[in-house]
């Protein structure tokens, strides 16, 4: 610990130097990235009075969702918001805008086809505006030569609207796809291709404004896995569908690195002034580049309508309105330390720097703990925390004390199962430390890492969110907890009786005649703007009401008078819905999601030849690991060998075993886990597939052990690209013991060969339920193993090699 308060006394030195001098990517309160966590493509539109950022929900591997929009009133505090549509497997580049008949229109893509949305608010709720779901509105080379991709709408002065899209526009004769619309904005009146001859190496993300009678057209080229990725424009005086003229680069990586990979952008306008909403990698820059932040930047116009080259600041440009917040972040730069931080790059400081491009990360993916002192008693009566991924809840305690050994718990979030950001706790305490622990999470893996924690002396109410969610479920058999609101908290039982039910497909609570439950917060108030809705079982059916005659300052109290009372469905928002939102509430039920299993199990498979004698023909192998059941042949069995002095299951290529049994939880999405085996390939095809370990066949969704000679994904191979492990000396390894051990944290995944690191990187899996191990082959039949397999372990755990 002496140790750990020396670096922190060090590190708060430097960055208070480098404040003075220059905003660098980790000093304290830079304003980019202006959104915590990762997310990539974003368009900025201001509707009324807010500011929304629509953009890929990154960090997951390929843009999985799901569908989100972020919002501001004043464009430094920014809240997430869920949104009901799309629903599909890809979600990329989402862009919004309003139509004529004033209807939102959202456009958004997944490989190779472009969608339409229609809504009635910014925020939903949506549906294809072409009836399913999944209606196509510009399929792939809808326009020749124009791969489909992000689609982004233009409104010209007259009213009329068009859309772009396009990717991989850099072939001979290939470019950006472009089109005027329809009038219902369901078709359209012309399309073309604006080629790349125009567009000079055009590679996707187009976007079109249009300025003092110039047309811009801004597109990204290059690659958005590194630092090649770079902004250019052309421009048109003729039309929004060109021909245009290519004029130059406006962005791209900076000297320093820091501003890596700059892109995929959209423009902001306030006034005269003109910024650049992109997405740039982050710090340190991860594998891949696919966990992107979102920033900001002021564009520079010459006098001649030229846009001058920028370049990416730390900065970024600040407030565009008054602040929402009432009071001061009291953890600001205050001395703070943690159970355990990852590394130099994750340190507990980071926490409190007010900075969305740095992290605090725990070296584990267990309880670990935050602790803050304010440095004197304060009063506290909010608390922020920023997580590292918005999109998934996180299950915490946050405590405080007057002088660091008397704890007081001030929000008790360890039954959360609601995500957002900020997660907003609030009370009334006066103390001088506080203390976050992150006791678990809605998926595997994910550490409990935090982009910021803020303490504040007042009810900061600003963001937008469910302070209440509860549905027939959270009866617990004493106390209705509200689990899924962001207030947390329960209704006590203050008189009467109360029992769980499920009536016409939904679980319900029922108030015995004479029952009152009540729930206790300061910052309910019937007073303040806010919606509330519940279920009532009335006349046979389930009905959507008004639960504002519940509300009273400080509470509310729900009361069953004189006869039973059936609900669910509490929902208590401190913002004002649109009756569209109401209707869509009054039909879709709340929506639980389990928390994933961390009960470490250990040595989940456990395989040995040393079990057999040699000569033996084998059709099933027993796991001598923690999870019951065999191995069995599906073709033909395996004969013991004696090789190099070990005894080994010779396949050759024919045979191939499957589990009797699934894998537990605990392997799932992205969780740590250890790989031990011994093989030995007398003649390395390819790819030969020793064990797979998964039965899904999407990306990132593999954990497959592969002994060949492809040079990408020749020794472990999950579905990806850059992820996947090969090794160039295979070759070299033919007709010896391969000792094969990997490791993972949940972030940086180790491949050893014979006790010899070959490599080392950060990935995020995302391993769906397990329904079977595969020996001899994967999961899909292909890739035979033809070798000696000796012994095969996995662990639930990263178990470093020096430790086994």
């Amino acid at each position: 610990m002496k140790k750990h308060v020396l670096t922190s006394l060090l590190l708060g030195t430097v960055l208070s130097t480098a404040y003075s001098q220059k905003v660098e990517w980790n000093t304290p309160g830079a304003g980019n990235p202006f959104i915590p966590g990762y997310f990539a493509d974003p368009t900025v539109k201001k509707f009324g009075d807010t500011y929304y950022v629509y953009a890929t929900t990154d960090g997951s591997g390929a843009g999985f969702g799901p569908s989100q929009v972020w919002c501001s009133k004043d464009f430094v505090n920014w809240t997430i918001m869920p949104m009901n549509w799309p629903d599909s497997h890809w979600i990329w580049a989402p862009d919004v805008m309003q139509h004529t008949d004033g209807t939102y229109r959202m456009f958004y893509c997944q490989p190779c086809n472009v969608y339409e949305g229609v809504a009635d608010t910014p925020r939903g709720p949506w549906k294809n505006v072409l009836g399913e779901s999944e209606a196509v509105l510009v399929p792939d080379r809808f326009v020749k030569n124009a791969i489909t991709l992000d689609g982004q709408t233009f409104v010209d002065d007259d009213g009329s609207v068009y859309l772009y899209w396009g990717t991989w526009g850099i072939y001979k004769g290939f470019g950006c796809g472009a089109g005027k619309m329809t009038s219902d904005m369901k078709g359209f009146v012309e399309t073309k291709l604006i080629p790349n001859t125009e567009v000079k190496d055009f590679f996707e993300a187009p976007f079109v404004m249009k300025r003092n009678g110039i047309y811009y057209f801004m597109y990204s080229s290059d690659s958005c896995h590194d630092s090649t990725y770079h902004v250019q424009y052309a421009t048109s005086t003729v039309g929004p569908l060109g021909p245009y003229t290519y004029r130059g680069t406006i962005l791209k990586t900076s000297a320093d690195g820091t501003v890596h990979g700059p892109g995929h952008h959209s423009i902001l306008q306030e006034g005269d002034n003109y910024y650049i909403v992109y997405h740039r990698h982050d710090n340190p820059h991860s594998n891949r580049g696919f966990h992107r932040q979102v920033c900001i930047d002021k564009l520079k116009f010459n006098a001649d309508g030229s846009i001058a080259p920028i370049e990416g600041t730390h900065s970024g440009v600040g407030a565009f309105a008054k602040s929402v917040l009432k009071s001061k972040n009291l953890a600001y730069r205050k001395p703070v330390k943690a159970s355990s931080y990852y590394d130099a790059n994750f340190v507990p400081e980071y926490a409190v720097d007010d900075n969305n491009g740095t992290l605090w990360r725990p070296k584990t993916m267990g309880q670990e703990w935050i602790e803050i002192d304010l440095q004197k008693v304060e009063n506290i009566r909010t608390v922020w925390t920023q997580f590292e991924y918005g999109t998934s809840y996180y299950q915490y305690v946050i405590e405080t004390s007057v002088d660091g050994k008397k704890w007081d718990v001030f929000a008790d979030k360890r039954s959360n199962y609601l995500a957002g950001s900020p997660m907003v706790d609030f009370g009334d305490v006066k103390a001088r430390y506080v203390r976050l622990t992150t006791t678990g999470t809605q998926k595997n893996g994910f550490a409990g890492a935090l982009w910021n924690i803020k303490v504040f002396g007042e009810f900061e109410t600003a963001s937008p969110q469910l302070w209440m969610g509860l549905s027939g479920l959270d009866w617990n058999g004493t106390e209705w907890r509200n689990d899924g609101g962001m207030l947390g908290g329960v209704f006590q039982l203050k008189s009467g009786q109360v029992s769980r039910k499920r009536i016409d497909g939904q679980e319900a609570i029922v108030l015995a005649p004479g029952t009152c439950l009540e729930f206790m917060s300061p910052v309910v108030n019937p007073k303040e703007e806010h919606t509330t809705t519940v279920w009532v079982y009335e006349n046979n059916r389930w009905v959507s009401q008004s639960a504002d005659k519940y509300v009273q300052r400080g509470k509310v109290v729900i009361q069953s008078q004189d006869k039973e009372l059936t609900l669910t469905n509490f929902r208590y928002y401190n913002w004002k819905q649109e009756e569209a939102e109401k209707a869509y509430d009054a039909i879709v039920g709340l929506v639980r999601v389990e928390a994933s299993d961390k009960m470490k199990r250990g040595l989940l498979v456990s395989l040995d030849a040393d079990d057999f004698a040699v000569g033996d023909t084998v059709g099933y192998i027993p796991n001598k690991g923690v999870v019951e059941g065999y191995f069995e042949t599906q073709k033909a069995p395996v004969i013991v060998e004696e090789q190099q002095g070990k005894k080994a299951f010779r396949f050759e290529g024919e045979q191939f075993f499957r589990s009797s049994f699934t894998l537990p939880a605990t392997l799932r999405d992205n969780a740590p886990y250890t790989l031990e085996v011994w093989v030995l390939n007398p003649e390395m095809a390819e790819n030969e597939c020793v064990v797979d370990f998964t039965s899904s066949h999407d990306e990132m969704e593999k954990i497959m052990l592969v002994n060949g000679t492809e040079p990408r994904c020749g020794m472990l191979n999950h579905y990806g690209w850059y992820e996947d492990v090969g090794y160039k000396e295979a070759k070299s390894l033919e007709g010896k013991w391969q000792h094969i051990y990997v490791v993972f944290d949940g972030r940086i995944e180790k491949v050893y060969i014979n006790g010899q690191l070959i490599s080392s990187k950060d990935i995020q899996l995302l391993i769906k339920p397990i329904q079977f191990v595969t020996l001899g082959q994967n999961a899909e039949g292909n890739w035979p193993f033809s070798g000696y397999l000796h012994a095969l372990k996995i662990w639930d755990e990263a178990l470093p090699l020096k430790d086994k």
